[in-house]
């Protein structure tokens, strides 16, 4: 490994660069750091097959940039990466190579200025050595892994879900007869709600249907007004909610390794405004669970409770089944909170199969002494529609969903 390594040209000598190159490198790191003691403490750390290209000013980094195609990690001091991140986030070329900003304490005016300037990570400049190596190494063999990745295509992506001829044709002729029968109950509905409760009589709410698509889907008003906002006070009233594991309960931010070993946790994140490590904060999201139904709801009006055991308050999609955005079976279609939480490729399978008044989920668990169902049984039966949907798996959920509308839902 060679020291003080010339300028790219070779032609002159630079106080500004230092190269640390082996003679077939098979990463190149670029490291901005004015200290010398730093700058020889990231070399000894770094891979003995990379390159370490080191300026003591982002002015002079960047003309190396601007002539150089190979770099796999950037490494740049706390006082130098809101000049030099715009300079390589704005570059096409550079956009996908990791910015590690260099520091030795983190605080929260620090994290939101690297979020804001778009910085990959911090890495923390702890006495460790070994957890500086595992950064780095890691952040190189996550480059390589991106990079490794072939580019996507820029074919237009074919439709999963398409509504079969006869599908349809049962959801216009049964909406169309069943919002005729159902007129004057819908018209004594939204007399008894407004003379209740303060606010619309329709409820519109975003839902993702089929095909992630967003659909605004109608229901007559259950609720008080605003009773979105106390979701956020409601979560151990939730029925799919899930115990917490130990390490989350613990009021103790750090990790278990962290406790045992009796240092400060290594892998800190902030959240809402409380520093967390990273491996409790990764906890916490894994024990939420994924959908939302309460227990002794406080936002139902006196009247909306009624309306949902009765399943009156469902009426208005009939217009949307009507107009195509749902069928009159299928998975229920989700609002974007709880969509969002099924990211994994078998969970969103169930998007491939018709959005629903209906469906199976919702009859499957209906019958008296049978438990509420999970996240994962509600899943597994969402993708099982999705894949099987039939003529005869249709007629059989409305036919159960007929007996069933009048008892007390234990899903």
């Amino acid at each position: 490994m060679r020291a003080n390594e010339l300028y790219q040209s070779g032609a002159r000598k630079s106080v500004n660069q230092l190269s640390f190159v082996n003679d077939t490198p098979a990463f190149c790191i670029l490291l901005v750091e004015k200290d010398n003691l730093i700058a020889g403490r990231f070399s000894a750390l770094v891979p003995s097959d990379t390159s370490v290209v080191r300026f003591n000013n982002v002015k002079d980094a960047g003309r190396w940039l601007s002539n150089t195609k190979e770099v796999d990690l950037i490494i740049v001091e706390e006082n130098a990466f809101n000049v030099l991140l715009p300079k390589v986030r704005n570059n096409p070329s550079w956009q996908h190579v990791p910015v590690l900003v260099a520091c030795f304490s983190l605080n929260k005016q620090l994290i939101a200025a690297a979020i804001k300037a778009r910085a990959t990570d911090l890495l923390v400049l702890t006495e460790n050595d070994q957890d500086i190596r595992i950064t780095i190494n890691n952040y190189l063999d996550l480059n390589k892994r991106v990079l490794s990745v072939p580019p996507v295509s820029k074919k237009p992506v074919s439709v999963v879900f398409s509504m079969p001829l006869w599908k349809r044709g049962i959801d216009v002729a049964v909406s169309l007869t069943a919002l005729l029968l159902a007129s004057p109950v819908m018209i004594l509905t939204a007399l008894f709600i407004k003379l209740d409760s303060k606010g619309p009589i329709l409820y519109k709410s975003l839902r993702i249907g089929a095909n992630y698509k967003e659909i605004s889907m109608y229901k007559f008003r259950t609720m008080k007004v605003q009773a979105d906002q106390l979701i956020s006070q409601m979560s151990d009233q939730n029925i799919y909610a899930k115990k917490p594991t130990a390490e989350v309960m613990d009021e103790d931010t750090r990790c278990t390794d962290c406790k045992l070993k009796g240092v400060v946790c290594q892998q800190p994140l902030f959240d809402q405004d409380k520093t967390i490590c990273e491996k409790v904060y990764q906890a916490k999201l894994d024990d939420n669970a994924k959908f939302m139904k309460f227990r002794n709801d406080p936002r139902i009006t006196r009247l909306g409770g009624f309306l949902r055991n009765s399943s009156i308050d469902e009426l208005p999609q009939l217009f949307n089944i009507l107009f195509g955005d749902m069928s009159l079976v299928g998975n229920r279609p989700l609002p974007p909170y709880e969509a969002e939480q099924l990211t994994t490729n078998l969970a969103a399978e169930r998007f491939a199969g018709p959005a629903g008044l209906t469906g199976l989920w919702q009859v499957k668990k209906r019958a008296k002494g049978k438990g509420p169902v999970s996240d994962e049984e509600r899943i597994a039966l969402d993708i099982e529609y999705a894949r099987t949907f039939s003529f005869k798996t249709d007629m059989y959920i409305i036919w159960k969903t007929i007996f069933s509308v009048w008892q007390k839902e234990n899903v």
